[in-house]
């Protein structure tokens, strides 16, 4: 079994005007991840903070989740976030993805 990790997306949308389409489509998704995919503890839906150093003009959102099985999330997980982004297209202008573990 892999350690856990967390994935990291960020989306920024094609307008300001989308954010509550936005956020609807991502509650409903929420439900769909809970049921369709075991390997995902967790995730919260997140706006990026104004903090020195970085550079919140890149992302609207932030989808934070947890990963208990990274191996079999890779299986589960790729179909999904396909779906999700074939979802998103009409309302985000740019994502990104990032997966990460732990180290010490």
């Amino acid at each position: 079994m892999s350690p856990p990790a967390t994935l990291v997306m960020w989306f920024q949308l094609r307008s300001p005007e989308l954010a509550e389409d936005f956020e609807r489509l991502m509650s409903g998704d929420r439900d769909i991840v809970r049921g369709s995919l075991d390997t995902v503890s967790e995730w919260r839906l997140t706006r990026p903070t104004d903090v020195p150093g970085q550079a919140i003009g890149s992302a609207d959102y932030v989808l934070i989740a947890e990963i208990v099985e990274v191996d079999r999330f890779e299986q589960q997980g790729s179909e999904r976030v396909q779906q999700l982004a074939d979802d998103l297209e009409h309302l985000v202008s740019s994502r990104g993805m990032l997966v990460v573990r732990p180290v010490l």
